[in-house]
């Protein structure tokens, strides 16, 4: 498969399975999952990053931590040192749907006055809306760097073909 067409394809991908699911959970309210499948969401991010098959065995950490330092950046990069983020978000959300004493987990309208990655009373503040918007820039530049051949782009089984 042509590069363009791999690239057109990861680009429907994450916008249709990823960005537009993702805002159906935020507008259904339905906060917790919305948090899992944002943490999943990370390592899917990642996984597009190495040169490993998607379903590749042992790769979530690793996945986890590049989308973390390259697409997330920032805080979110600070805040992974020993794998924090994704122990707390991915793993025990994932697991147990429980986010633990570490984090706290709000959406905007619920309740005020938290900023998304604030530590307060030594826990971690997410907020919902905040995490998904820098999960849709995350998304635009991994489309970014597959566009500028950065990276190179992956054959997934998505679309009219799988």
């Amino acid at each position: 498969m042509e590069n363009q067409e791999q690239i057109e394809r990861i680009e429907v991908f994450l916008r249709t399975v990823v960005l537009e699911e993702l805002e159906k959970l935020q507008q259904a309210g339905l906060m917790y999952m919305n948090f899992v499948i944002m943490g999943q969401t990370v390592e899917v991010l990642g996984g597009f990053l190495d040169q490993k098959p998607m379903k590749a065995k042992g790769q979530s950490a690793r996945r986890f931590a590049s989308a973390v330092r390259y697409l997330l950046g920032g805080r979110y990069r600070l805040l992974n040192e020993n794998n924090f983020l994704y122990d707390k978000l991915r793993n025990q959300m994932t697991h147990t749907f429980l986010p633990g004493g570490d984090l706290k987990l709000v959406n905007v309208g619920q309740e005020e006055g938290y900023t998304h990655l604030e530590v307060r009373d030594k826990c971690l503040i997410l907020v919902a809306e905040t995490f998904c918007e820098d999960i849709r820039k995350a998304c635009g530049r991994l489309v970014q760097f597959l566009k500028e051949g950065r990276i190179k782009p992956k054959n997934i089984a998505f679309g009219n073909d799988n």
